[in-house]
């Protein structure tokens, strides 16, 4: 099995809080007609205002928990990538069934997703999920095959949408690596790794380093 080393983690968890905190300080601002309220009750001598101060607090309250939920798992998603990413296998998913949920999470679709995952020495498992699909990379999910970090011991995983660009290549379908900004090398590195773990055969890593090294 391929492992991946951990390193710079106190960098990263700085920024996981500070995207954290991030979220929380654009929910209240979405929110922010609760504190606005508030103010015109407290401040303003106008008469009739008590509904304010209720609707104030209920919307504050509301903004405060839906902030707080989301940066939490802001946080928690950005550790446990993390996590993955140290510890993790490269795998392979195929894609079983593509579904839209009508649902968005900062402004990006949450789709559900039916995968078989295996390789790289992994049990193969299937599994159903909910995933937030960033909007220019829907077009990787129609190829069926997307690169996996996976934790063999409790079958968690996190799509590696970087390494799936580099593995489809553009010439499938036009851009495909529009959100791949790593350098040559990296995205040569994990081509390795994908290869070395097995989830890539002799024929698609050759085809997929060739498509990288063009670029060059």
């Amino acid at each position: 099995m391929t492992m991946f080393g951990e390193s710079g983690a106190g960098p990263r968890v700085s920024s996981h809080l500070t995207g954290a905190v991030g979220t929380f300080l654009f929910v209240m601002l979405c929110g922010i007609v609760g504190p606005i309220f508030l103010a015109c009750y407290f401040l303003l001598d106008l008469p009739d205002t008590e509904w304010m101060l209720w609707t104030g607090l209920g919307v504050t309250l509301l903004d405060v928990l839906i902030g707080a939920g989301l940066a939490w798992m802001r946080y928690r998603g950005g550790i446990r990538s993390d996590r993955l990413r140290a510890t993790g296998v490269r795998g392979i998913a195929e894609v079983t069934s593509i579904g839209q949920t009508g649902v968005e999470i900062n402004n990006q679709p949450l789709m559900t997703l039916g995968l078989r995952i295996g390789g790289g020495g992994l049990v193969p498992f299937e599994v159903n999920t909910r995933k937030v699909v960033p909007i220019f990379q829907q077009p990787l999910l129609y190829t069926r095959r997307l690169a996996v970090i996976v934790d063999p011991d409790t079958q968690e995983f996190e799509i590696d949408w970087e390494a799936t660009a580099s593995v489809v290549g553009q010439g499938s379908s036009a851009g495909f690596s529009a959100g791949d900004t790593r350098t040559v090398a990296d995205r040569l590195s994990s081509l390795d790794d994908l290869h070395r773990s097995g989830a890539l055969t002799e024929d698609e890593y050759r085809r997929a380093r060739d498509r990288i090294v063009d670029e060059l």
